[in-house]
């Protein structure tokens, strides 16, 4: 379809001395070539890409937020794992020797399974993903720490090391492992080995 547009004419006449103007409208066919419409075209894709890199860019920061959430949350998980044992007297055996390890059910080469995590921590973690060792380290008994308020005559400290990890690696979530030393002061008298 051709588009056609009004041109003003003026053409003079000669009457008896005097010029008369004469307005006449004619319509006049303008060809664009199509350009308006690659014009067009050209700003549509350019739209498309600014809308799909858009997508693309607040996609990426979704899952980096979902991976930085998960990632608190496990490092959460392992740490209420280190402080629940730590916090309970019976996962630490003084009267073992050294090299002693008390660990989760899902820990292979212990001595004992044994690891008190309780009821509120089972709620929150799943399975598998917990695991927690006890060992005892050397020397057996070593002098209280300086600054215990602890008289080296009356006590000696057992020392261990407790190693909690939570999360699955080979599942994509990750897996965090903190460690932690404890020491514990115990009477003299009722040292065994």
């Amino acid at each position: 379809m051709m588009k056609a547009r009004y041109a003003l004419h003026i053409s003079r006449s000669m009457h008896a001395g005097s010029v008369a103007f004469k307005h006449r409208s004619v319509m006049l066919p303008v060809r664009n070539g199509g350009s308006v419409m690659l014009v067009a075209l050209v700003f549509l894709i350019m739209l498309s890409l600014g809308a799909t890199l858009g997508m693309r860019s607040s996609t990426m920061e979704l899952r980096m937020a979902g991976n930085d959430e998960t990632r608190v949350r496990t490092f959460e998980l392992a740490q209420a794992l280190l402080d629940t044992v730590v916090n309970s007297p019976a996962n630490f055996a003084v009267s073992e020797p050294v090299g002693h390890k008390n660990c989760t059910a899902n820990v292979v080469g212990c001595d004992r399974v044994n690891v008190i995590l309780g009821p509120a921590l089972l709620a929150q973690v799943s399975g598998d993903q917990a695991r927690v060792i006890v060992e005892r380290m050397a020397p057996a008994w070593s002098p209280p720490p300086r600054g215990s308020d602890s008289s080296v005559e009356a006590f000696r400290q057992a020392r261990f090391e407790v190693q909690a990890s939570y999360g699955d690696a080979e599942g994509g979530s990750g897996r965090v492992s903190l460690v932690q030393g404890v020491s514990i002061l115990v009477p003299h008298g009722t040292q065994r080995n």
